[in-house]
Formats: C-alpha cells, structure tokens, sequence
C-alpha cells in the first residue's frame, strides 16, 4: 500500500473538485493519519481505503446546517451537550475506521484516540452520543451499510438520526438497554410527524422548513 507521500489524492479542494464523485484509495491506517493533516477536505478511512464522497449538493449543506441549528435549540447553548460539525473526526476501535458524520453531538468531556503518526499527534472523537447522516444518493448505501453498524459499535452512542436530503423524512435509532438492541422509527409525516432525541421533540417540520429540495 502507498504511503502518504504516494497516496494518489489531491490535497487541495480545487483539485478535489475535478476528480470523480467517489474516490477510494488503498492506504495503511498509518498513511491515513499522516495524510490527513494537510488534506483540505474530508476523508473517511474504512477498510483499508482511504474514501471521498465529493462534494455535497446545496440541500445537502443546508440540512446540515439546519441539523445543528436545532440541536442548539432543543439542548442549549449553556447544557453539556456540544453540537460538532463534519470536520470532526470519529474513531471506530472495532473496525479500525475513522468516519466524518455531517452533525456530532457531544455530552460532556470528549474521550479521545490519539494516533502518533511522525513528531505529530492527531486526535479523533471515540464518544458522540447522537450521530446524524443525510443521506443523498451517491452516500446512502455506504451510510446504511457500513457506517450505521459502525456507529453502533460505539458504546457512547444512543441515537443516530439519518435525515433523506431528497423527501421530507427521517430514520431515527435509539439504543435500548438491552445490550445490541436497537428501535428505529420511520417519519414522513411533515406537518405532524417527529421525533425524541434524549427526551427532547425534534419535528419533522422544523427539519425541512424552506428547504428547497433539488431534483
């Protein structure tokens, strides 16, 4: 596998921003922290592969933004709960991966995995506790199948809230004390529908409300 000096990715977004949608590379866990650093854009690292999903659509970013938005609302700027974007990365230890979720939320103290790549050390978050994804597209698939599990894996996590980015309708898991066991919840109902994020109400309403869904 290459090291990050030969790892055949751009660093730059521009340059990024030419290449194709999705871009997987082959790359030791080591090359991946070392590459990271300087690259300007985000990268995920799952099965010894380092993967870029591209650039994200203006409903997309809007979502995201409006995502953390409310979390401030409903949880408070002054509660112990932090609300992260997509830059913050997410270690997984039982699957050695490292994921970027579009919104963290964070409750207390952050535990970190800290990677010694060279005189530098890079830190990742090992304790979110809700993790949301929109889902578009060219990313469901890789979301539903490979980083849903993984973020189950994490015993920090209780809720992992997947928000679809082409219709107006969100898939809500919530761990259970029963250990591997999971509720999920479907909601499309726009004008009434919600959800329950450690107690507090999440309408559907209040996610899409002048978002402009592109075709």
């Amino acid at each position: 596998m290459p090291s990050a000096t030969a790892i055949p990715l751009p660093k730059t977004l521009d340059e990024r921003l030419q290449l194709d949608e999705i871009l997987e590379v082959p790359a030791t866990l080591d090359a991946y922290f070392a590459f990271l650093p300087g690259c300007e854009y985000r990268i995920d690292y799952s099965d010894g592969k380092i993967i870029s999903m591209g650039y994200a659509s203006l409903t997309h970013e809007a979502l995201v933004m409006r995502m953390g938005h409310l979390f401030n609302l409903i949880f408070g700027i002054d509660s112990p709960y932090h609300i992260l974007g997509s830059n913050v990365a997410t270690y997984i230890p039982d699957f050695q991966a490292v994921h970027n979720a579009d919104v963290v939320v964070l409750r207390g103290k952050p535990q970190y995995h800290v990677h010694q790549t060279g005189h530098r050390k890079i830190k990742t978050l090992l304790n979110p506790c809700v993790i949301v994804e929109v889902l578009s597209r060219s990313t469901m698939r890789y979301d539903l199948a490979v980083k849903l599990p993984r973020y189950k894996s994490l015993p920090s996590v209780q809720h992992i809230l997947l928000v679809n980015q082409d219709k107006p309708a969100v898939s809500l898991y919530s761990r259970t004390n029963k250990p591997g066991q999971w509720l999920n919840a479907e909601v499309q109902d726009l004008e009434t529908g919600y959800v329950t994020i450690d107690r507090k109400k999440l309408k559907l309403a209040d996610i899409y409300r002048n978002i402009s869904i592109e075709k």
